[in-house]
């Protein structure tokens, strides 16, 4: 292997590095708008095979160290067979992920043959279709096969409430849109002078500038909106449970007694609080069958017997044409025997919900029996109090499934969910992250509870007001103030994915344009 060579796969791995180190667990978001260009200047003056190749090392890079996480869950089940099994879907999961980083660095590598020593309209044609590229690839990877749009580039600035605002318009993919953006600014700059083109005539670094003009304006559109907030309903007090109980625990019924004291424990200090509002535990923090368990919905009454509505993550079960079906639900108790309302989860997770091709793949899975998937959305009406919509442990992770909630009238959402799976890593920060973008998008509040973390109150702005630390058990309780039922939807809320399906349409477009050019240009 070459010295050169050498450096490319050097930068492939930087790239990988860098994307990593921009999301929670290392939290160093400003590495992010630079972090594609070592990738970039990897694939100039290679073949499309090698170019590929090495897009393709970048994610695995990147995903093999931001979903690390994914391999926690060997330690939840003691059977070698689910170990093999999780090895093989984590390396399976990345490998399929880092697909998504060719069709990005094929473009930069066509790119850089065509227009190699470009003009600055030359270089502006590059940075566009970088950028509509790299988006359109993002977005089809959220999508595609039920969608796994995990730590899209634009999550990293979670924490960053100026920059983040933008997403009321165009959702995640228009943040990422802007950090791909500048990341080809860079790289063009820096090219010219890889290529030397700066030693022998100077020319103003028009394409960094370029660059950084979506950066500052998405900042200035961020900092305008949080200066002029919108007026909000009234505060609702909330009680949030973060009872912190392992999974090998919730796997034994042993301690099933054990956990009913605890979310009892826990429950009644948040009750002795300020007045609440609504009670709620996370996703399946009853040990059973809420509504089939005696035990489970004698603690339900004792809890809601002064008046206090409870929302309860449960396992729950219907019929349907005859048969029994089993979901993962929220269970609103008002202190009657049956619950007022329910929400069954609608986007279940292969392998941790129901298994694909069971009869082949059931070894790959803990789970005896599949749930099935709710087919709608339930906004949750509580007496002299806004409507809330709720999403069950991933749920929150998808832009559609927010909206779809949100355009039925719900002003404010819950998320339930247990991590549990993954402890310890930074799984429930980069949780966390995703939640905010949901917010935002909206411009409605969001409250959190969930099982070992990360608890939280987050407002429609997408700022994390309060919350518990991670695998800490405990309870939160804290105002959260509803969107107004007369307020202006967003641009997000109306029209969806709308930008991310203009810019997918674009970027697949020019790439085969592009491809058209190059073999018009071998020729």
């Amino acid at each position: 292997m070459s010295k050169r060579d050498g450096l490319r796969i050097a930068g492939a791995v930087l790239t990988g590095l860098m994307l990593a180190v921009s999301f929670p667990g290392w939290g160093q978001s400003t590495v992010v708008f630079t972090a594609l260009v070592p990738l970039l200047l990897a694939v100039q003056s290679v073949s499309s095979k090698r170019a590929a190749g090495l897009a393709w090392l970048s994610g695995m890079v990147f995903f093999g160290l931001s979903l690390s996480w994914f391999w926690k869950m060997t330690h939840t089940v003691d059977v070698w067979l689910f170990k093999v099994g999780t090895l093989g879907g984590f390396l399976i999961l990345i490998g399929y992920c880092a697909l998504y980083f060719i069709p990005f660095a094929l473009a930069a590598c066509w790119c850089g043959r065509l227009w190699g020593k470009g003009s600055l309209l030359q270089n502006l044609r590059v940075m566009l279709l970088l950028t509509g590229v790299w988006c359109g690839s993002e977005f089809l990877r959220g999508i595609l096969f039920s969608g796994f749009g995990w730590n899209a580039l634009g999550i990293s600035q979670y924490a960053n409430p100026a920059t983040i605002q933008l997403a009321e318009r165009g959702g995640v993919l228009a943040v990422s849109a802007v950090i791909v953006w500048m990341n080809a600014g860079v790289f063009l700059t820096v090219r010219q002078y890889v290529q030397g083109g700066q030693l022998r005539k100077y020319r103003p670094h028009f394409e960094l500038m370029l660059g950084l003009v979506p950066l500052a304006l998405s900042v200035m559109f961020g900092m305008r909106v949080l200066f002029s907030p919108l007026p909000m309903g009234e505060p609702l007090q909330v009680g949030l449970i973060q009872p912190n109980i392992p999974q090998t625990a919730r796997r034994d019924v042993a301690m099933n007694r054990e956990i009913r004291e605890r979310l009892e424990s826990l429950s009644s200090a948040a009750l002795r609080m300020d007045e609440i509002a609504l009670l709620v535990w996370p996703e399946t923090a009853a040990p059973d069958y809420v509504r089939l368990s005696f035990p489970s919905r004698a603690l339900v009454n004792r809890l809601t017997r002064e008046g206090v509505p409870l929302l309860v993550g449960s396992m729950d079960y219907g019929d349907v044409d005859g048969e029994r079906r089993l979901y993962n639900s929220s269970l609103l108790f008002e202190g009657g025997k049956e619950p007022v309302a329910s929400y069954h989860k609608r986007h279940l997770v292969p392998f941790g919900e129901y298994v694909p091709l069971p009869g082949l793949l059931r070894f790959l899975s803990p789970l005896d029996v599949d749930f099935s998937a709710g087919d709608s959305a339930t906004v949750f009406e509580m007496e002299g109090a806004a409507p809330f919509g709720v999403l069950i442990c991933f749920e929150d992770t998808m832009g559609w499934l927010a909206r779809d909630v949100v355009r039925g009238g719900a002003r404010w959402l819950v998320n339930q969910t247990n991590d549990a799976w993954f402890d310890p890593s930074a799984q429930s920060e980069q949780h966390l992250a995703h939640a905010v973008f949901r917010c935002v998008e909206n411009r409605v509040p969001m409250v959190r509870s969930c099982n070992t973390g990360v608890t939280a109150i987050i407002d429609a702005y997408g700022r994390v007001e309060r919350r518990l630390e991670p695998r800490q058990g405990g309870f939160l309780v804290g105002a959260v103030r509803p969107a107004l039922a007369e307020r202006a939807p967003t641009v997000y809320t109306v029209s969806g994915e709308r930008f991310a399906q203009v810019v997918l349409a674009g970027g697949v477009l020019s790439f085969l344009l592009l491809g058209v050019a190059l073999r018009r240009h071998a020729r």
